[in-house]
């Protein structure tokens, strides 16, 4: 449990820090091909539905948004991660 917990954590940071690489790129080169490259995206997940029982209404719904600026960001707290846990 630990271990996922863990990755969950690395995923999460590795996000984040995947968000500011993309924005900083923005503002470095606010149009092209690098900018294009960066900021396009797969989004996969589960698409809101909507459970309705009279008594209570429940949506819930996940979806996750890739692109190459948060994949470079996991990768980067993926290695910083396994440098401190040495």
């Amino acid at each position: 449990m630990k271990n996922a917990l863990h990755v969950v954590v690395v995923v999460a940071i590795g996000s984040l820090l995947g968000i500011f690489i993309g924005k900083l790129f923005n503002i470095w080169f606010p149009e092209g091909q690098i900018n294009s490259l960066l900021s396009t995206a797969i989004n996969t997940g589960l698409k809101p539905t909507t459970v309705d029982l009279n008594l209570v209404e429940l949506t819930g719904g996940l979806v996750f948004k890739f692109n190459i600026s948060s994949i470079i960001g996991i990768f980067l707290a993926a290695v910083v991660y396994k440098q401190l846990v040495k």
